[in-house]
């Protein structure tokens, strides 16, 4: 084989699988840097829309989340979960003193802190017919403003309510909401 034809066909092979070109390199380089930005904006993302559960669950995160909602304009408070607060008693009667009291046992059934919900008092007549229609707050029940995980809490309210002679409240309903 002459001498000059050896040179040329290793100068003919094609580049190994291993060898980058600057471009290749550069492009690979760019994805990588969008997807670790992505990745990061959509942890950013999982947080901020979670960040009322790491209130809760972190407590070390508390002062942060508070510190990142200040130029937001948004606030950290304790997470509002209307399915997982159950009224487990309620109850309504006459004072012999003069007004009403509601009495209510309200239990969270998460493993985490929720935020107290407020309650809608509707006392009804004989036909079942809303009379009276009342919203209490946490504050107006003695309750405090988070609901321990796996608790129950007592909360009770007294008012006095004026109603027309013709109509008798012989029955109420309560349901609990966030407002």
């Amino acid at each position: 084989m002459p001498p000059g034809t050896f040179n040329e066909a290793v100068s003919t092979l094609p580049p190994k699988e291993g060898s980058t070109n600057p471009s290749a390199f550069q492009r690979r380089g760019l994805w990588l840097f969008a997807s670790m930005g992505l990745a990061l904006v959509l942890i950013a993302q999982v947080a901020w829309m979670g960040r009322h559960r790491l209130f809760t669950q972190i407590s070390a995160l508390q002062p942060v989340l508070q510190s990142v909602c200040v130029p937001f304009q948004c606030e950290v408070t304790w997470p509002r979960s209307p399915d997982v607060v159950k009224i487990e008693h309620s109850s309504f009667s006459e004072v012999p003193t003069g007004g009403y009291v509601v009495n209510l046992r309200v239990r969270n059934t998460a493993h985490y802190a929720v935020a107290t919900p407020a309650l809608e008092l509707s006392l009804l007549d004989l036909q079942d017919q809303v009379v009276l229609r009342r919203v209490f707050i946490r504050d107006e029940l003695g309750l405090d403003d988070h609901l321990l995980p796996l608790r129950e809490v007592h909360g009770q309210v007294h008012f006095d309510l004026v109603t027309a002679d013709n109509q008798d409240i012989t029955g109420f309903r309560a349901l609990i909401f966030y407002p």
